[in-house]
């Protein structure tokens, strides 16, 4: 049982236990009792079933349809009739404690002041009524509205789902393109290197088919999976001139936080697609930061194999940022920029920083 259903279900038992019963206490009930028992169970048994007939069946009808607003104030005028007729109901008298000289004057002289008594019951029951409808029919109204922002949520939260599955079976082949691109340039060149990259990249596919369909996994296996793919990338480039400097640091105060899986790779894949060359010397400098719960990714490259001006931007870090939009709503900061440091040496940083999620 969800919270929502607790609080409505509690100011169910604060009518029945509490509001009811002290509007009750206001009246001479103990003196209707006497001899018009059956009359004061009529009722607050009439009361009772107003409220719950209005909340639960008059206020959802009029949010249904024209048909359905009909039939709630149907139901309003139902309650009205049926409140009258309890009004008609004809007090017995003497009440205990009325002296009987007294009572025999008021029925003789009607007009009395004291003939207020007689009318006194009509008076409370519409009272009452009153109440009663007012509290039901604001009950109602605010569950109703509850109901259609838990139903909106959910519905914009099946949306999201669908749009991170999209995102998600974009990515995959994304990434799958770019690692075949390394293992077919190995072969081409008859590298001794191929082999060894045959292994990491089983290990690659493993994690991905295992992890990727997941919505979080452990933060250390997300960094090991970037580590192995960096690992990967170095057998294809020619490390005399492009250089991978990786570095990761971890303050271990988070080594069971959660990430969404290939949420990092992206920003890695680029750096070294823009950053690697056999022809040019180049740095890639990519480092992650864990520390007091939050994960720092920094990758600097110098740009070596720029993209075309009429190309357009990949699906990679579009798709991420949606992803990072839907999965991190305000916990993430993501700077891309690029650094001219002279005519013929740029660089291109991203700094993402997220704040990783804590298992409950």
């Amino acid at each position: 049982m969800n919270n929502s259903k607790i609080l409505m279900y509690g100011i169910d038992i604060f009518f029945c236990i509490i509001l009811l019963p002290a509007m009750i206490t206001l009246l001479p009930v103990d003196k209707w009792l006497a001899n018009n028992s059956l009359f004061v169970i009529t009722l607050i048994a009439w009361l009772y079933a107003v409220y719950f007939c209005i909340k639960r069946m008059s206020v959802p009808l009029f949010f249904k349809s024209k048909k359905g607003v009909i039939i709630a104030v149907g139901i309003l005028i139902f309650t009205l009739f049926v409140t009258w007729l309890i009004t008609q109901y004809q007090m017995e008298f003497p009440f205990r404690g009325d002296h009987p000289k007294i009572m025999n004057r008021i029925r003789r002289e009607p007009n009395i002041p004291n003939m207020s008594k007689i009318r006194l019951h009509q008076q409370a029951t519409w009272f009452m009524y009153l109440v009663t409808v007012c509290f039901s029919i604001a009950v109602g109204l605010l569950t109703q509205l509850h109901k259609q922002i838990m139903e909106r949520q959910s519905i914009e939260f099946e949306k999201k789902k669908a749009e991170l599955a999209l995102y998600k079976a974009q990515i995959n082949p994304h990434f799958l393109f770019n690692t075949l691109n390394t293992l077919y340039g190995l072969m081409i060149t008859n590298s001794e290197k191929a082999e060894t990259a045959f292994t990491q990249f089983i290990d690659l596919m493993k994690y991905m088919y295992t992890r990727a369909t997941k919505d979080y996994v452990n933060i250390n296996e997300e960094t090991e999976y970037i580590k192995q793919y960096i690992d990967l990338q170095r057998n294809r480039i020619d490390e005399k001139r492009t250089k991978i400097n990786y570095t990761f640091t971890n303050d271990n105060s988070s080594d069971n936080a959660k990430i969404a899986p290939m949420i990092l790779i992206t920003f890695v894949e680029n750096a070294i697609k823009y950053g690697a060359s056999s022809h040019y010397e180049s740095n890639i400098d990519i480092s992650i930061d864990i520390c007091d719960g939050k994960l720092t990714l920094t990758t600097v490259n110098d740009i070596v194999n720029p993209r075309p001006e009429n190309k357009n931007p990949g699906i990679g870090i579009i798709n991420c940022r949606k992803r990072l939009d839907l999965l991190y709503p305000e916990q993430y900061s993501l700077i891309i920029a690029q650094q001219e440091e002279n005519e013929k040496n740029n660089k291109f940083k991203v700094q993402m920083t997220i704040n990783l999620h804590q298992p409950l």
